[in-house]
């Protein structure tokens, strides 16, 4: 896994709530507790580790964002998120004190 540790660290981004909204229509977008690291979360995903992640769903570190959540980022475009992809999902993390 360290390749995909070493993609992953790579392509960590941080991006603004405008440039993340378009995967909403595809509904790809996943949203991870601060708890957890977000390349750890997204080499899990790579390998389809299904009971992390479950576990990770079930203490609810990981879901689908709010329609709550969503409204709230529109009224805030530049809100930044940390982004990687791990297709087909899109995993986001809240920039802390931003």
């Amino acid at each position: 896994m360290t390749e995909t540790r070493e993609k992953f660290e790579k392509d960590l981004a941080e991006v603004d709530w405008k440039s993340l909204r378009i995967h909403t229509q595809r509904d790809s977008l996943i949203l991870v507790d601060a708890q957890l690291d977000l390349v750890d979360v997204a080499c899990r995903v790579a390998v389809d580790d299904t009971r992390e992640i479950g576990a990770w769903i079930e203490k609810q570190l990981l879901c689908k964002p709010t329609a709550a959540q969503l409204s709230c980022w529109e009224t805030q475009l530049d809100k930044p998120f940390k982004m990687l992809i791990a297709a087909p999902y899109i995993l986001l993390q809240a920039v802390l004190n931003a």
